[in-house]
């Protein structure tokens, strides 16, 4: 059994472990009250680029150059963009996302390659000697469109140079505090995001005709598509990074609780053995108080025996 002194020590270690929670947890949500903001102010520009990607869409000149990246075609190799967290202590986040990945490269039995965005999804897929041909776990710090242009670009030249026909996404999707999880996305070609815009946004897409096009349809087709495969990718980076966030703060508050239980029943036995000692001190003086009374009593019998 501990001493009076190291259930003390055990007291101060929990306690100080429920501050550190307690910060973390405070932090966590800082941080998704964060990437919730940038997520909603970029939705404006996502749908007016989507808009006009629709408008082009049927138009003879843009429509020959976009099919590859709109239409679906074949399957035999696929590109997978694996995004996970960065750090731990987010309960089981990591794994929730890896299992996305790894039931999607089942289904799909073709070839797969991998593009990892987070520094737990590269590891596992390493431990596993998966084949990663690029990794950008620098990317949890993304603010803005311009932080995936990188990204962005290996996807579109892999995919231009027919390495790939499909290439998804596998991320956690964020919609709010309670509601997140591992989300499997088809990227290029676009026709998934595009049928989710549609719905989101209740829209039906409306043939416009005569659009001029000011330079080279090839140049703009490039830029436009590149701007949509841009836009969903950082969608997919602050919502998967949002749902980090809200999973670490939710594990911290869940240790925190722990934490003060452990602590309530540390003090608890830690009262009841001062409860005790004071007990055993009080035993003891009241012991030698009697003894010491019976001494004297039988020091004063015999004196008085031989007086």
């Amino acid at each position: 059994m501990p001493s009076i002194r190291e259930m003390h020590g055990h007291i101060k270690s929990i306690e100080s472990i429920g501050q550190l929670t307690r910060a973390l947890q405070a932090v966590s949500a800082s941080q998704v009250r964060q990437a919730t903001q940038i997520a909603d102010n970029s939705l404006p520009y996502s749908d007016l680029a989507w808009q006009v990607l629709i408008d082009l869409y049927h138009e003879d000149e843009f429509y020959q150059r976009a099919r590859a990246f709109l239409e679906p075609k074949e399957i035999n190799s696929a590109l997978i963009v694996f995004i996970s967290a960065d750090r731990g202590l987010a309960g089981s986040f990591p794994m929730n996302v890896f299992r996305e990945a790894y039931n999607l490269e089942k289904r799909l039995n073709v070839p797969v390659k991998y593009i990892t965005v987070g520094k737990k999804g590269r590891e596992m897929l390493m431990r596993r000697k998966k084949n990663i041909i690029a990794d950008f776990s620098d990317l949890s710090s993304a603010t803005s469109f311009h932080d995936v242009k990188a990204l962005s670009r290996i996807i579109v030249d892999e995919f231009n140079s027919e390495n790939f026909e499909w290439v998804y996404l596998v991320y956690t999707e964020y919609t709010n505090i309670a509601h997140f999880g591992p989300k499997t996305k088809l990227l290029v070609p676009l026709f998934q995001s595009y049928r989710e815009f549609m719905e989101t946004t209740q829209q039906q897409y409306k043939r416009k005709t005569g659009c001029i096009f000011e330079g080279d349809p090839e140049l703009i087709m490039n830029s436009m598509v590149s701007r949509i495969i841009r836009m969903v990718l950082f969608h997919a980076v602050i919502s998967s990074k949002a749902s980090e966030h809200t999973a670490r703060m939710l594990a911290m508050n869940k240790a925190t609780e722990n934490s003060e239980e452990i602590l309530a029943d540390l003090l608890l036995q830690y009262n009841k053995m001062r409860q005790q000692t004071i007990t055993n001190d009080i035993l003891d003086i009241v012991s030698g108080s009697e003894g010491q009374n019976r001494d004297m009593e039988e020091n004063r019998k015999n004196n008085e025996r031989y007086s």
